[in-house]
């Protein structure tokens, strides 16, 4: 067996574009990790993927970028020291509005265009913790292939979003019909060992599921299902200044009024339950205790019918 053809080329602000080319045609897989500089996980899944495609029979083609937003990794910030932008609400793109932009628009054009499916690789970063987790988008005509994907990678948990929000890599991969889907999990700064692993076969079955591997026959235990929106930027939000103490996990279940979390002023005189609002999951929970005002402090996720059952 003839090892797969690899290539680098150097796109737009630093991101080098790595192109893994099998030995017969196939669909084409477009791959991210590093859009946030404080997510490490991604980055190195991807770089693992790389090295084993190197013994496997690919079919079709890859293109991987890891780092996707070199400033901000340098920086180990989610977003760029040079213009304060967030690559993760930039796409598609455009070399005139800034750097971060033109990264977006390079990434946009070389890597996620084109393609028959894009798989982008998160994490919590350092600030907060999410559980381990397959999300898509179930609206346009990818949204039903999206939805296969996300269970073939093997995440414990899906999370099922009505509709792409604008400025992701996956509303540019929607608009263009694209199956797409991204991965989290819990962050922090540091890589856990199962979280990684789950990274790197979650995307070797995906390749197996567009039928450029043989499938391996790893079939993994049902996910548990949640749904909505998925805007982080959205969440409940802190009302001043002060500490977060949470009282709950990423990935736990709660009810309406079940405590998130405790919100205390910084003389700590005084403090204020944080509580869910409705049913749901924690699916993003703020882990940085020093707080300021309309910082977000949690998300949550719809139980899903299928959850409910037990599914």
């Amino acid at each position: 067996m003839q090892e797969p053809q690899v290539n680098h080329r150097s796109l737009a602000g630093g991101v080098v574009l790595t192109t893994v080319t099998g030995q017969s045609a196939g669909p084409t897989l477009a791959l991210l990790g590093g859009v946030h500089g404080d997510e490490d996980e991604g980055v190195l899944a991807v770089r693992l993927v790389l090295s084993e495609l190197r013994g496997l029979p690919l079919r079709g083609t890859v293109r991987a970028v890891a780092v996707a937003n070199p400033p901000a990794w340098d920086a180990h910030s989610r977003t760029s020291p040079l213009d304060g932008g967030n690559l993760a609400r930039s796409f598609p793109g455009d070399p005139a509005d800034g750097p971060t932009a033109a990264i977006a628009a390079a990434v946009t054009a070389e890597v996620i265009e084109g393609s028959d499916a894009l798989v982008d690789l998160h994490s919590a970063g350092i600030r907060y913790r999410m559980p381990l987790l397959a999300g898509y988008c179930a609206d346009g005509p990818a949204g039903a292939a999206s939805e296969r994907l996300a269970v073939a990678f093997g995440a414990p948990v899906v999370w099922r979003h009505p509709a792409s929000a604008p400025g992701r890599s996956l509303s540019v991969a929607a608009q263009a019909g694209i199956p797409a889907i991204y991965a989290e999990c819990s962050g922090g700064g540091s890589i856990r060992a199962h979280e990684l692993d789950t990274y790197v076969a979650g995307v070797l079955r995906v390749l197996a599921e567009l039928g450029m591997l043989p499938s391996s026959g790893d079939r993994p235990a049902p996910p548990r299902w949640v749904h909505g929106q998925g805007d982080l930027d959205t969440g409940a939000a802190a009302g001043g200044h002060g500490f977060f103490v949470s009282s709950v996990r990423a990935g736990d279940v709660v009810r309406r009024g079940e405590e998130i979390g405790r919100f205390h002023d910084h003389d700590g005189e005084s403090a204020h339950p944080v509580v869910a609002p409705g049913d749901g999951m924690v699916m993003f929970l703020r882990r940085q205790a020093r707080t300021a005002t309309e910082d977000v402090l949690f998300v949550l996720a719809g139980l899903d019918g299928r959850e409910e059952a037990g599914a």
